[in-house]
């Protein structure tokens, strides 16, 4: 029940108050009329060129958070750092500083809150559910829409659809399908918004079978730069839908509502999990990779190291976990699954050992909260990579067995062998081995020490890597390559299409490597 109170407790402050005040049966004509209205939420013509910008007055100020239905809150308010704070599931907040955060409660309010950033000369960054390792909403001098407070969740459970809100927890989307015997690829931790889990190219529950969340958005209501609320798709406004299916905090627009699509629950689904002391790290390594092409599909496997008791906290020698979780409709095939991790080295001096266990959703959430629960510092940063195991073993050693404090931990994902990813997303970059690792702690006097040391590590590993995933980004402080060629370059083309004035503040760094 952990993860099922740590969502409902999340999301109960975020669900709106009152019904929004658009009662329109028609979706198509509800766009229309939406962005029709916006004007009265802007001190000026919408749009215009941005040259004539310039700071809003306390009258303007007034005007634009009266006519919203949820709510300003302006740098220098005296609940502005609760806000602020609301926004990041971190405890350590970037020193960036918003000029004002948008509390939206509806459609209209973001759409009024991209016209007065326009007209007032700052920049636009949205918040879905506040996970982004790096809080790339957070930035000094913008407009921050938080969506966290449009909380509906539309099922067609025949058609095996849902539209939902960006800043709707992915958890409390799947305990809203559970009674459809359904559910939709999200983040592996209950509090990630789904928004950003996808934007980011999303790797998920049975992803390496079903693909990543951005491949499961089949369209997007979606507020321009310009200011206007449109339907985007496969068919209508493509360049939109593709952006957002892994440009992240790239993308050039505010998502309002997602449409996703379903997966049917697996009957069978089962995890085995093997511990080992650090003496097996090479053994585990050079299995993991020797193993990569014959790791079937339906089966997600990660190594762990930590070096925490898991019920004081305190630092203890560094200790691995090999965990698999295997999914299906076969029983025989999903055992099938599980049962070849036998073949690993040392199996028999493992420290504890759970083969074939029946679990639940509710449970896998649980655990990825045990990892990376909610109060503290965080730090993150990743790489894929190809590398061959006698490289990888020698290279990653100081990743996985120098843990600069107790909670810190870094994680092996086999997701190779890989396949050709679909081009109608912008999201690129895979390899068959994904590393990441995150630094936790509670003291601020260990900020400038344990901020940096991810990044740190994956610089190091700079010649061995193909690129980094969205999700566990670090642009700041590792610069390195999130999108391939091909597809960096159309997004960039789009970009100045559509966003030509830079309403949008983008990427919080860069997802290519420096020139050179």
């Amino acid at each position: 029940m952990l993860a099922r109170a740590i969502a409902k407790r999340q999301c109960a402050g975020n669900r709106w108050e009152e019904e929004a005040d658009l009662a329109i049966h028609d979706r198509r004509e509800a766009v229309k009329l939406l962005a029709g209205s916006a004007v009265a939420l802007s001190t000026g013509m919408a749009g215009g060129c941005r040259s004539s910008a310039s700071p809003a007055n306390a009258e303007q100020k007034a005007d634009f958070a009266k006519a919203l239905t949820g709510k300003a809150v302006w740098k220098g308010d005296a609940d502005y750092e609760i806000a602020r704070a609301a926004a990041a599931y971190k405890v350590n907040l970037p020193e960036r500083y918003p000029a004002l955060i948008v509390l939206a409660e509806s459609e209209r309010d973001v759409v009024g809150a991209v016209r007065f950033a326009r007209e007032h000369g700052h920049k636009v960054t949205v918040r879905s559910g506040g996970h982004s390792w790096s809080s790339a909403h957070i930035r000094d001098d913008v407009v921050m829409i938080d969506m966290s407070r449009l909380q509906t969740v539309e099922i067609d459970a025949e058609a095996r659809t849902l539209w939902t809100n960006p800043g709707v927890l992915g958890s409390e989307i799947n305990m809203q399908l559970e009674p459809h015997g359904l559910l939709v690829p999200t983040a592996h931790h209950p509090s990630p918004g789904i928004g950003g889990f996808c934007m980011n190219g999303g790797f998920g529950w049975n992803s390496r079978v079903w693909g990543n969340g951005c491949h499961h958005v089949l369209a997007i209501d979606v507020v321009t730069p310009d200011g206007d609320l449109i339907r985007a798709d496969a068919d209508q406004n493509s360049d939109y839908w593709w952006a957002a299916r892994g440009g992240g905090a790239g993308f050039f627009g505010v998502i309002t509502r997602m449409q996703l699509q379903c997966r049917k629950v697996p009957l069978f689904m089962k995890v085995s999990a093997y511990g080992f002391g650090a003496e097996a790290y090479e053994d585990l390594i050079r299995w993991a990779r020797g193993n990569v092409e014959n790791t079937p599909r339906n089966m997600e496997m990660v190594i762990t190291s930590t070096s925490h008791d898991r019920i004081t906290g305190e630092r203890i020698p560094v200790r691995f976990t090999l965990a698999a979780l295997a999914m299906g409709d076969d029983e025989a095939q999903v055992d099938a699954a599980l049962d070849s991790l036998r073949t690993m080295p040392r199996i028999e001096e493992a420290t504890f050992a759970v083969e074939k266990k029946p679990t639940t959703l509710e449970e896998r959430y649980a655990s990825g909260y045990d990892a990376d629960p909610a109060g503290f510092r965080y730090a993150a940063d990743n790489i894929y990579t190809e590398a061959s195991a006698d490289d990888l073993v020698e290279r990653l050693r100081p990743v996985f067995l120098e843990q600069p404090s107790p909670r810190t931990h870094t994680f092996w994902l086999t997701w190779g062998p890989t396949r050709p990813l679909p081009e109608d997303a912008a999201f690129s970059m895979q390899g068959d081995v994904y590393v990441a690792t995150y630094t936790l702690w509670e003291d601020p006097a260990e900020d400038e020490r344990l901020s940096i040391w991810p990044a740190q590590q994956m610089r190091a590993l700079s010649d061995i890597a193909i690129g980094g995933q969205m999700n566990d980004e670090n642009m700041l402080q590792h610069r390195q390559k999130y999108l391939s060629e091909e597809a960096y370059a159309r997004f960039e083309k789009l970009r100045l299409k559509h966003d030509p004035e830079g309403i949008f503040a983008g990427w919080l760094g860069s997802p290519m490597p420096a020139a050179g």
